[in-house]
Parts: C-alpha cells; sequence; structure tokens
C-alpha cells in the first residue's frame, strides 16, 4: 500500500489531524526518529602537514625493566564430577587384518653388510644403511 492511497481513504477530519501531528512533530525532527539522538564524532588528533600523506608511523613498545622469568602457580581447577554419568559404550574392535611387511635382503654399499629392509624404503641401486647414512 502506497502512501497516496493511505491518505485517499482518510476523511478530512481525518487527514486534517494526521496534517496537525505533522506539523508539531516536524520541529522535534527532521529526518531522524525521535528515538534516536543525533550524536556527532569528535576527531580526537589533528593532522600536522608532515602527516598527511597518509602514512602510518609504529610506535615500537618499550619494555617495562627487566625481563621476569615464567613461574608456576598452583593449579585452581577442581573436579566437581558433573559428568559421572557419561559411560563409553561396549563395541567389537576392527580387526587388524594388514599383511606382514615384505622385506627386501640387500647388501650396504659402504660398509658391505647384509641388511633385512623393508621393500618400499629400497629405491635405487647404491643403498646405504643407517648407519653408513648417518656418519656422512
Amino acid at each position: 500500500m502506497n502512501l497516496n492511497a493511505f491518505v485517499q481513504t482518510l476523511s478530512i477530519k481525518e487527514r486534517e489531524e494526521l496534517l496537525n501531528i505533522l506539523i508539531e512533530n516536524s520541529n522535534r525532527w527532521t529526518t531522524q526518529p525521535p528515538d534516536i539522538e543525533c550524536t556527532t564524532i569528535q576527531p580526537t588528533t589533528t593532522l600536522s602537514p608532515r602527516q598527511d600523506d597518509f602514512t602510518m608511523n609504529k610506535e615500537v613498545a618499550k619494555s617495562k625493566g627487566r625481563k621476569a622469568p615464567v613461574q608456576a602457580k598452583s593449579n585452581q581447577w577442581q573436579d566437581t564430577g558433573e559428568d559421572r554419568n557419561i559411560e563409553t559404550p561396549e563395541v567389537t574392535r576392527t580387526p587388524r587384518s594388514r599383511p606382514a611387511p615384505q622385506k627386501k635382503d640387500i647388501v650396504c654399499h659402504i660398509c658391505r653388510k647384509n641388511f633385512s629392509v623393508n621393500s618400499n624404503l629400497v629405491y635405487g641401486e647404491f643403498y646405504r644403511c643407517d648407519r653408513c647414512s648417518s656418519s656422512r
């Protein structure tokens, strides 16, 4: 419903009352409802001529004396036992059906010792055992 159709449905007496209400309230507020107060934010700082290029100067926080070590305090937590009604459900465990790892017999090309190593870890022609690879 638009405003023009609303005004057309009013009688002459109702139109005059509406006009009087609008004239009375126009003195109190112009564009905002009367329950909203008009507030303006005042700038807290003014820009000096050097700050008009929109750069930011960050101040470094200075320490307050010497550094203090962290000290442990007493534990303030208390067990009040509010969750004692929770129970772990009884379930059957998942069967472990993974096959055993496939090992491969290999000779270290540095120390010439024989090793049995997981085949996924062996790559390339020249295998080095853990001892020889860590003593590089």
